[in-house]
């Protein structure tokens, strides 16, 4: 009750490299989960999976955000079996209690921030290497104090990549002018009106990578 949510996913080929998930992991947290695994096929599905398993064990800990994705790094740096073990991974924590988000983020996924107070929005996501590529790695934690009708919202690359019939990119700052000018709209409403801008944008140009997005709006 104390949020309001917003998805899409929009598979190209095959198996997807793409995932979200939102968990209820404890009576003050929610964890909500997106990643973007490298490749194609069976191969990403295995990484995907255990990425998902993993998580889902341990975001009930009272560890922070980064200790958690930090954790789930060495374990997908371990696996030596799997070609291209990698992913991109944002793990956003909201504890409604104490109206805090906590993120962090490994690769290139992008998390915005939007103020109703400031009617602002900008990126808080920090640079740093995928999940999977050194397992000694420690991922940093981001704490944001936030109020109702503030917005987080994150997606992968597929989005913010995706080639108009001039080759032209949507870009972030696409995503992020979206989400200001409807920032009233419930969660749901806000990640569709992405899509259609999304949509319109690429028009019947062919995509190559999936593309996934993930909207929470504080209530």
């Amino acid at each position: 009750p104390s949020a309001s949510c917003g998805s899409f996913s929009i598979l190209t080929e095959n198996v997807c490299g793409d995932y979200y998930d939102i968990i209820p992991s404890r009576r003050d947290r929610i964890s909500f989960i997106i990643a973007d695994v490298a490749g194609k096929g069976m191969n990403s599905l295995l990484i995907m999976v255990m990425i998902r398993a993993m998580l889902r064990l341990i975001v009930n800990t009272n560890q922070t955000a980064g200790k958690i994705l930090s954790w789930a790094n060495h374990g997908i740096s371990e696996e030596k079996s799997i070609e291209d073990h990698f992913a991109s991974v944002a793990l956003i924590n909201y504890n409604s209690i104490d109206h805090l988000i906590e993120l962090s983020t490994g690769g290139t996924i992008p998390v915005l921030y939007y103020s109703e107070e400031k009617d602002e929005i900008k990126k808080v996501s920090l640079s740093s290497e995928p999940i999977g590529v050194e397992k000694n790695t420690n991922y940093k934690t981001t704490v944001l104090t936030v109020k109702p009708g503030d917005i987080i919202v994150t997606c992968t690359d597929g989005i913010i990549e995706s080639l108009n019939n001039k080759g032209i990119q949507y870009s972030l700052d696409n995503v992020a002018n979206v989400v200001k000018a409807n920032h009233n709209l419930p969660g749901k409403d806000i990640s569709n009106k992405v899509k259609t801008d999304f949509m319109k944008f690429c028009g019947e140009t062919e995509q190559h990578d999936d593309q996934s997005l993930l909207v929470i709006k504080i209530q």
